[in-house]
């Protein structure tokens, strides 16, 4: 099972939402470097929608924690992800 934590939402001003889409078409047309993943490190792809560099609300966590794509990766357990699909059980057969 996975713990989460209590939804933090904080609503943006209008003056921060004009600055971060002014930012985000920076990073895009290569005036500013890309944001880095806060857990990984790596570059994050300037042209990725901002609804699949930030993490919803309803997951828990905090947008103050910086850009990640952890968010995207399979959640799936380690038991759920060795079963076997029906694809590869016929091909065993």
């Amino acid at each position: 099972m996975s713990t989460t934590t209590a939804p933090t939402h904080k609503t943006e001003t209008i003056s921060d939402r004009f600055k971060s889409r002014e930012e985000a078409a920076a990073r895009a047309s290569g005036q500013l470097p890309p944001e880095v993943d806060v857990k990984t490190g790596t570059m994050i792809n300037p042209h990725n929608p901002e609804f699949i560099t930030k993490r919803p609300w309803y997951l828990g966590g905090d947008a103050a924690d910086g850009p990640s794509l952890d968010h995207q990766a399979n959640q799936k357990d380690e038991s759920e992800r060795l079963e076997l699909s029906l694809a590869a059980a016929e091909k065993l057969v």
